[in-house]
């Protein structure tokens, strides 16, 4: 059997993190334990979603990107779990940017240039 009651996150981590907020002076260890367990359960909760996603037996970082990205009650985690792309589809991102970033210098550029005509 365990020592562990709750699972397998450490406590001391968790209190750890709950004291790094400036809103919590004390915790008590019935809180940790309590937030210890809601993290195991989101955990699972976010593993199970994901790996009905996948074909086989492996859970990947796509399947729980995927979930994060499709599912609006994990929008918190979109900034820090993006969806996986390719090198390819980057490189074409950035180039759209630079081509919107042009566009967009060049018709400030003609929009000032006819605002001092008109004067």
């Amino acid at each position: 059997m365990s020592s562990k009651p709750w699972g397998a996150l450490p406590i001391v981590r968790i209190n750890t993190i709950m004291k790094s907020s400036s809103d919590a002076e004390n915790i008590s260890r019935e809180s940790s334990l309590m937030m210890a367990k809601a993290a195991e359960l989101f955990i699972k909760m976010l593993a199970q979603e994901g790996f009905k996603l996948s074909t086989g037996k492996k859970l990947d970082y796509k399947h729980l990107a995927e979930v994060v990205n499709r599912d609006e009650k994990y929008e918190f985690l979109q900034d820090i779990m993006p969806k996986k792309i390719t090198y390819a589809e980057y490189k074409k991102m950035q180039e759209g940017q630079l081509n919107g970033d042009e566009n967009h210098q060049e018709t400030s550029t003609d929009e000032s240039s006819n605002n001092s005509n008109s004067e």
